[in-house]
C-alpha cells in the first residue's frame, strides 16, 4: 500500500473521539504475511479494525505502524483514539499528546485530548487542549460547548456565561444546553 499518498484524515465522531481515517475503504491486509508489512499496511490494518469496532486489535496495528514509523501523527492519533475508546484513557493521553508533539496543527488531536481529559474529570487539562483547538479552529462548536462545561466544573461560571455568548451564534442547539447547565449549576453528560 505504499502508492497511496496523502493524508489520511477525515473526522469521523465516534463516542465524543474523532478518528484519522482513509477517505479510501481500506483494504483488509494479509496477516499471515505479516513479516512483509511496512508501516503504511499496519495503519490500513488498524483503520480496518477500528472500523469493525476492534478497538484493541486496532491499537496493536497501529502500534505496530508505529514501530516501523515513529514519526506518523495520524498513526499516534489513531493509536490514542482507539485506546480511549478501550478505557484506558492513561494511554491514550500519551499517545494523544505525542500526536500533537508531533503536528502541533492537529486539531483532532486536541479534540480527542480535550474529550479524554473532560472524561476523567481533569477540566483544567480540557480547558487547555480545547484552548488550543480553538486557536486553530475558532468556529469548533463542540469545543466551545465542552470548554464552556470544565469552565463550569471548575467552579467558574463567568467564562462559562462567555462560550454560552460564542455559541449562541454558531450553535443555538448547544448554547442552549450550555445556558441551561449554566442555569442548574450543573452539568449532566
Amino acid at each position: 500500500m505504499k502508492g497511496l499518498g496523502g493524508v489520511y484524515l477525515m473526522a469521523l465522531l465516534l463516542a465524543g473521539l474523532s478518528t484519522g481515517v482513509s477517505q479510501a475503504k481500506p483494504q483488509p491486509v494479509p496477516l499471515d504475511q505479516e513479516e512483509y508489512l511496512d508501516a503504511d499496511d499496519w495503519f490500513q490494518a488498524g483503520l480496518s479494525l477500528n472500523s469493525a469496532g476492534k478497538y484493541q486489535e486496532a491499537a496493536e496495528a497501529f502500534a505496530r505502524s508505529i514501530s516501523i514509523d515513529e514519526r506518523n501523527p495520524l498513526a499516534w492519533l489513531n493509536l490514542g483514539t482507539t485506546q480511549a475508546l478501550s478505557g484506558d484513557f492513561g494511554e491514550a493521553i500519551a499517545a494523544l499528546r505525542k500526536a500533537v508533539r508531533l503536528n502541533p496543527e492537529l486539531s483532532v488531536g486536541y479534540a480527542n485530548l480535550g474529550e479524554v481529559y473532560f472524561r476523567i474529570e481533569r477540566f483544567e487539562d480540557a480547558v487547555e487542549a480545547y484552548t488550543t483547538l480553538l486557536a486553530l479552529s475558532p468556529d469548533d462548536h463542540n469545543a466551545h460547548y465542552k470548554r464552556g462545561l470544565a469552565y463550569l466544573l471548575l467552579k467558574d461560571p463567568g467564562k462559562a456565561q462567555a462560550e454560552y455568548l460564542v455559541l449562541k451564534d454558531l450553535d443555538p442547539e448547544l448554547a442552549r444546553k450550555l445556558l441551561q447547565a449554566i442555569s442548574l449549576g450543573v452539568v449532566k453528560n
